[in-house]
């Protein structure tokens, strides 16, 4: 496989396949730079964009076919001599080799700076990878430690948990307790009550205790012998009915209850 040749301008290293622009220092250049180079000066004072050295000749630089017709082969060096075609194809040749050797070290020093520059991202990587191992065990640690005191919490929650049902059942055992006190309270305050009214019902009789003579004896009969009483007792012994009073109870008893005052 045939190479080609390039520009040699800077910044362009384009491949010049049909048409370029060449100078007896052994430089080639693309159609666009060689018409921007090399038609400015008009006293044949042209400079070499890759080199620097004068083309003051006429023939120091030219605009060459690549791609010559078979016709231009074959009549571009009739006539002359062998010696003088040998010596025009080894400087043809000279000026390839020499496109190549440049091309050969353009690409060696481009792949040497590649190189150097692998070399520098190389150091680079292993930098950062070894504070990317360091960041990696930190952050193990970090997760261990945070594992650990994620069991002691969990311990304590549950040893929480369960000191909260024990209150909780504890709680519930007092609240029951209480209604229990609370039902017997109202019991206790409802019988109270009941006994208040009971004592409403009974009668003071103190007054007549201290009234009554002190000779006479109480005589307490039920109304059935209330005539019968009339007849018999003294009008200063005093007769009493409690049947009126005790009206709304189920049954009328027949025999009464006394508590005097204190």
């Amino acid at each position: 496989m045939t190479l080609d040749i390039v520009c040699n301008f800077r910044k362009c290293r384009r491949s010049l396949s049909s048409q370029a622009w060449v100078t007896t220092c052994s430089h080639a250049f693309c159609v666009e730079h060689g018409k921007s180079e090399f038609r400015h000066n008009a006293e044949n004072s042209l400079t070499c964009p890759a080199c620097g050295n004068e083309l003051r000749d006429k023939f120091d630089v030219i605009q060459a076919d690549l791609k010559p017709s078979e016709t231009f082969k074959s009549i571009v060096l009739a006539g002359l001599k062998p010696d003088t075609i040998m010596d025009v194809a080894m400087r043809a040749m000279s000026f390839w080799s020499y496109q190549i050797e440049q091309e050969t070290l353009y690409q060696e020093s481009l792949a040497k700076h590649s190189k150097e520059k692998l070399q520098c991202l190389e150091e680079a990587s292993n930098i950062n990878m070894k504070k990317l191992h360091a960041e990696l065990e930190s952050c193990k640690r970090k997760i261990t430690t945070l594992q650990t005191e994620f069991n002691k919490k969990r311990k304590q929650t549950e040893e929480l948990s369960a000191k909260l049902e024990d209150k909780t059942r504890r709680l519930q055992k007092l609240t029951f307790e209480l209604e229990s006190y609370k039902r017997k309270d109202i019991r206790s305050n409802n019988f109270q009550e009941s006994n208040t009214s009971n004592r409403d019902v009974f009668m003071d009789i103190s007054e007549l205790v201290v009234n009554r003579v002190p000779s006479e004896p109480f005589i307490f009969k039920p109304m059935k012998d209330l005539e019968e009483s009339r007849r018999m007792n003294s009008p200063k012994t005093p007769m009493f009915d409690f049947r009126h009073r005790n009206k709304n109870r189920r049954e009328i008893n027949t025999s009464f209850n006394f508590r005097p005052i204190q």
